[in-house]
């Protein structure tokens, strides 16, 4: 892209609710032209199936059993859609219609995989495609991958699951969809030499980046200066991102653009980078123990969907 969310915004907004002023040659003078240039939507944010679950769970809600009123309270509360976690292709079927009833899309679909043992990894390549496939015919216009975590990988494991993931990405750029990786703790340990790893190592024509600035926040011993470390480096591979916020180490009950990390800063970064363009938002916003409690999920999910929005302006 060559111009970013907010200098669209800025300069659409200037000229929102104004006619525009032309020349109406045939009369030698200038006319009103009764046009109102309207304000881009606002930017689409979706939320993860571990928010939602985690949220529902703590006010003694099953996520499965009451699917269509939570899928309600996520379109009542101004979400564009889901991502969903799955493993095989068969249970995307029961998600798609409950999300089809309540007009929210599934963008992206999350998946694990073992593909740095060589025993395993062809069999996990196909599984992931077939999850494509079948949630390409739902919308689905990206996969999003955690490679298996296994603590040391060797070098040999990491050049295996490289290899594989290139061929991965190759397969699904191949289906029209993107492929991104995602990661936690265990690939963020020992100079954070796995992650670094799969992202010099692999085609950025089939491999990017879905950046959880959380994780690299936290994995990195609560440091907002690894988390942003991590956007200057790879700004041009990310295409999705995964928001959560805390305060003194903690996650805060709703997604804020000021805590621990400072997402001003992380949108700053990623727009001075010339490779970086719009990214699939998802929010990721979850509690744990010391997590205040203090809001319904309703109120929770569109608090921080407003909040996203108003980040993006």
């Amino acid at each position: 892209m060559e111009q970013n969310r907010r200098d669209f915004l800025k300069n659409a907004a200037i000229m929102t609710g104004s006619a525009l002023f032309l020349t109406d040659r045939s009369h030698g003078m200038t006319q009103p032209v009764n046009k109102t240039v309207r304000l881009p939507a606002p930017v689409e944010v979706f939320i993860n199936q571990y928010t939602v679950s985690t949220f529902y769970a703590r006010e003694g809600i099953n996520f499965i059993e009451k699917i269509d009123n939570c899928f309600a309270e996520l379109k009542e509360a101004g979400l564009a859609g889901f991502e969903l976690s799955v493993s095989k292709p068969e249970e995307l079927d029961f998600f798609v219609n409950a999300l089809n009833k309540h007009n929210l899309l599934l963008r992206s679909v999350y998946s694990g995989g073992n593909l740095h043992d060589e025993a395993v990894a062809g069999d996990e390549i196909k599984r992931v495609i077939a999850v494509a496939e079948r949630a390409k015919t739902a919308g689905t216009k990206m996969i999003v991958l955690n490679p298996q975590p296994k603590p040391g990988k060797s070098d040999g494991e990491l050049n295996r699951q490289n290899h594989n993931l290139d061929i991965l990405g190759a397969e699904l750029r191949k289906l029209g969809m993107i492929f991104a990786l995602h990661y936690h703790t265990s690939e963020l340990e020992n100079a954070a030499r796995e992650f670094h790893s799969f992202m010099t190592d692999t085609n950025p024509a089939n491999v990017s980046l879905c950046y959880d600035i959380h994780w690299s926040y936290r994995a990195s011993n609560n440091s907002a200066v690894s988390a942003y470390s991590h956007a200057k480096l790879y700004a041009n591979r990310i295409t999705e991102l995964h928001l959560r916020q805390s305060k003194d180490g903690i996650w805060t009950e709703t997604f804020t653009k000021n805590g621990d990390i400072d997402y001003g800063t992380v949108l700053e970064i990623l727009r001075q980078s010339k490779g970086f363009g719009d990214c699939h938002i998802v929010l990721e916003q979850a509690p744990e123990k010391g997590t205040p409690q203090t809001l319904k999920p309703l109120d929770i999910f569109k608090q921080s969907a407003e909040a996203v929005q108003k980040m993006f302006i």
